[in-house]
């Protein structure tokens, strides 16, 4: 028994598979160097990916309480507190990074900062 050569085929535009995946390919790079103009529905999908943990901590509870027990509600209502609180945390440390002074000196040729 031997494995015969493999052949081109072609997909239903009459490209070759090769060059088809070579054509996605580069269709999916257009759109991810585009990055400096995202889509609303880019940007959407990916928050939603981003926050997929939290947006689940908060769902799942609120169907479970509304169908099983009220106790979920609260557990919900943590959750989405937790979320809010670490946000928060997050922008006040952004604004800090951004608003930090220019450190003081001067470089010199090996990176070093002199006072």
């Amino acid at each position: 028994m031997f494995t015969p050569e493999p052949k081109p085929t072609t997909d239903h535009t009459g490209q070759s598979t090769t060059e088809a995946v070579e054509a996605r390919r580069a269709a999916d790079l257009a759109i991810y160097t585009n990055a400096k103009y995202p889509t609303r529905t880019t940007q959407t999908v990916s928050w939603i990916g981003w926050h997929f943990g939290e947006l689940s901590g908060v769902v799942v509870p609120l169907g479970l309480g509304a169908a099983v027990w009220d106790g979920f509600y609260a557990l919900s209502l943590l959750t989405a507190l937790g979320w809010a609180a670490n946000e928060l945390r997050l922008r006040r440390q952004q604004r800090a990074v951004r608003t930090r002074p220019a450190a003081r000196g001067k470089s010199t040729k090996d990176g070093e900062v002199s006072q």
